[in-house]
């Protein structure tokens, strides 16, 4: 099993603007969409693959739900309003046949639900829960999950060097980017991008294969592990 976590900068590619205040921003106009859904792509080969993107941004002319909708299942939070009234969301893809599920949940834009995803691989007792941290509820929310115990894999964009300590100090999960060195986000050079895994999850073994791979189509790199289930040591 793959799972992949990537902060995709709304498919604009390196490029930000403060002016835009988290609006869209490509100067040159690059597709950017086609080639980051290749990459995905080659993250989502067997059934229960899965890649989280983070700022997956959607308007009328990117219209990248519905692009990325004719090969892959878009699992996200409905929220009130339209899909792409709201500037960036969190997301999982996944395979049409995959038997991964969205927790549902009943969500307004003021509960910012489009900055992060639970979802569940019922037949493996599997949860993850993807997260963007852009306000200070979010880490609320998510500190309350990792106290919690329940989710299996806590991953995404923590954007938060200090939270992201605090973390590592506190619950029981075990960072699986290890090295602050290795960058996640490039502008900054830091590893703001993290995949927990939680210690009573025996995963059995992670695959030797890259865990922060640089793509050069995002301000972000990419984050992906291969799980080898270990159903006999896997713990309730």
């Amino acid at each position: 099993m793959r799972i992949s976590s990537w902060n995709v900068n709304k498919f604009q590619g390196a490029y930000s603007n403060p002016q835009t205040r988290g609006g869209y921003y490509n100067p040159k106009n690059i597709d950017f969409k086609t080639p980051i859904k290749k990459l995905i792509s080659s993250c989502i080969k067997e059934k229960d693959d899965i890649v989280f993107l983070q700022e997956f941004y959607d308007n009328n002319i990117l219209k990248t739900k519905d692009f990325f909708g004719e090969t892959f299942e878009v699992l996200h939070n409905k929220c009130e309003g339209n899909f792409n009234d709201i500037k960036s969301h969190v997301v999982a893809i996944t395979r049409k046949d995959s038997l991964w599920k969205l927790v549902e949940q009943t969500l307004n834009k003021s509960s910012l639900g489009n900055k992060w995803i639970e979802v569940e691989l019922a037949e493996e007792g599997l949860s993850v829960l993807s997260l963007h941290n852009t306000h200070k509820s979010i880490m609320e929310k998510v500190n309350k999950e990792f106290r919690k115990k329940e989710k299996m894999i806590i991953l995404g964009d923590f954007n938060n060097s200090s939270w992201i300590k605090e973390i590592k100090n506190k619950y029981e999960y075990d960072d699986i980017i290890t090295n602050d060195d290795d960058i996640t986000f490039k502008p900054a050079q830091t590893a703001i991008d993290r995949i927990f895994i939680n210690r009573q999850f025996k995963y059995g073994e992670i695959e030797d294969s890259p865990i922060v791979i640089e793509t050069y189509l995002s301000d972000h790199n990419l984050l992906s592990l291969e799980i080898k289930l270990d159903k006999e040591k896997y713990k309730k």
